[in-house]
């Protein structure tokens, strides 16, 4: 004989509900958190791209490189401090 037991259930239930919400969420969040990178690296490509040649020497850059250094110093802040401290 098996004994029911509501309380495990609607517990499991519950659980199971909000997993499902956070992912959900994520899936939902994904795309917003995309544009607003875009509008990140391109904003501070447009920045970059107004400083003169000789600035961007100053501070180690050539023109070629302000996609790919924008795109890095945008996703800077994602990287974990833990990692860099090694």
């Amino acid at each position: 004989m098996s004994v029911y037991n509501s309380a495990l259930t609607e517990a499991s239930f519950g659980a199971q509900a909000a997993a499902t919400l956070r992912r959900l969420a994520v899936l939902l969040a994904s795309p917003f958190a995309a544009i607003a990178r875009s509008v990140r690296v391109r904003r501070t490509v447009c920045q970059l791209a107004e400083l003169d040649d000789r600035t961007l020497a100053d501070i180690g850059l050539r023109r070629t490189q302000i996609l790919s250094t924008a795109s890095h110093v945008v996703d800077w802040p994602q990287v974990d401090p833990r990692r860099l401290a090694r």
